[in-house]
């Protein structure tokens, strides 16, 4: 199949149940903000948006769930308020972050997108044949031929050689990562 040149974008809204809306990325964004700052001038500032685009935008999160994200507090005659997130505020901020990690860390996790047989633009793909898989209950070593001929060889569970079906003269694909290859030129040696 050729590169398409396809770029997955998404969206996380966190709502009530019931379908109202609650929090998007612009409500994430503007509750760190006041949690930087304490002060929503400041917090607008960053986020490049009007004074009452955000704290309509508070109100709205208030009204759909029936409690404020934020605490403020009155100055006096020199000024001194501020604002800074409700205990609510800081629980669906860390629950919209949580998922926006996770969705982020699936999107740019190669392995999981070479198991739904889709490519990936990682470089360290090579393609062999299977010339020897030893196996127990837990871990199966395969032995995998690669031009020019030279062998590598993969250590997985045996469940993924089962679900995978993988066999002796089966083509296929080896993913490199790099966290444990050492590299030095050979008189040199390891330091």
């Amino acid at each position: 199949m050729e590169n398409l040149e396809i770029q997955i974008k998404y969206k996380i809204w966190l709502q009530k149940k019931g379908g109202k809306d609650i929090l998007g990325k612009g409500g994430a964004d503007l509750l760190d903000a006041i949690n930087e700052f304490q002060d929503l001038g400041k917090a607008t500032k960053k986020m490049k948006c009007s004074y009452k685009y955000a704290w309509n935008m508070l109100q709205k999160i208030k009204k759909h769930y029936g409690e404020s994200p934020v605490k403020t507090f009155r100055g006096g005659k020199g000024g001194g308020g501020g604002i800074q997130l409700s205990e609510f505020g800081r629980k669906i901020l860390r629950i919209y972050r949580k998922f926006e990690n996770y969705i982020e860390n699936a999107l740019n996790n190669s392995e999981l997108w070479q198991t739904y047989g889709l490519h990936t633009p990682v470089k360290n793909n090579i393609t062999g044949h299977i010339v020897n898989i030893k196996k127990d209950e837990q871990v199966a070593i395969l032995k995998i031929e690669i031009a020019p001929p030279q062998d590598i060889f993969s250590i997985i569970t045996t469940e993924s050689v089962e679900d995978l079906e993988l066999k002796t003269g089966k083509e296929v694909m080896a993913l490199i990562k790099s966290t444990e290859v050492l590299i030095s030129p050979e008189k040199a040696g390891f330091r």
